[in-house]
């Protein structure tokens, strides 16, 4: 049959290599910051990605990703709030909002689910807001910073490297 499959292949580049720049400049020219939609990468890319592929990875993952037609770039970024609620407590940041964690984690959901029942606990007064806030914050964190090391053992052998995550409003 046929299925639709999601890969993910980590490459490093520094942002202001010209590597980095020729992989986020679209086949029209257009630069762009995290995410290079499907059908924009250009043809040469796609090409060195195969061969890449071919002369890097194990037979079957090197199939797949030459079966690709249409490939994808998303830029891999660190992003934590600095708190979880704004506004005198009117807003409320849950999953995703809070944090996005690296792909190799795959724990978005397991944050939304875990916030929802924080949330729940919440209005049914079995914990308080600051306790929920808190511990909504700590997952958050210690899923984050768990990420970071993940990919930093399965890339570079060492959890030393030091990486800062972004805090945005």
């Amino acid at each position: 049959g046929s299925r639709l499959m999601n890969w993910v292949w980590y490459c490093n580049y520094p942002e202001d290599s010209p590597e980095y720049k020729d992989l986020m400049t679209d086949i029209d020219g257009h630069p762009h910051h995290f995410s290079m939609p499907v059908g924009k990468i250009k043809p040469h890319l796609q090409e060195q990605i195969k061969q890449t592929a071919t002369k890097d990875l194990p037979a079957a993952f090197a199939g797949l990703v030459r079966k690709s037609e249409q490939p994808f770039v998303q830029c891999i970024t660190d992003i934590i709030s600095p708190k979880t609620s704004f506004f005198d407590n009117k807003l409320l940041l849950v999953g995703d909002a809070i944090a996005g964690f690296r792909p190799h984690t795959a724990a978005s959901t397991s944050q939304a689910a875990y916030d929802a029942l924080l949330l729940e606990q919440m209005m049914k007064s079995e914990i308080t807001e600051e306790e929920m806030l808190r511990e909504m914050m700590d997952y958050a964190k210690q899923l984050t910073d768990g990420g970071i090391r993940m990919g930093n053992r399965s890339q570079f052998g060492s959890e030393g490297i030091d990486l800062k995550v972004s805090q945005q409003a």
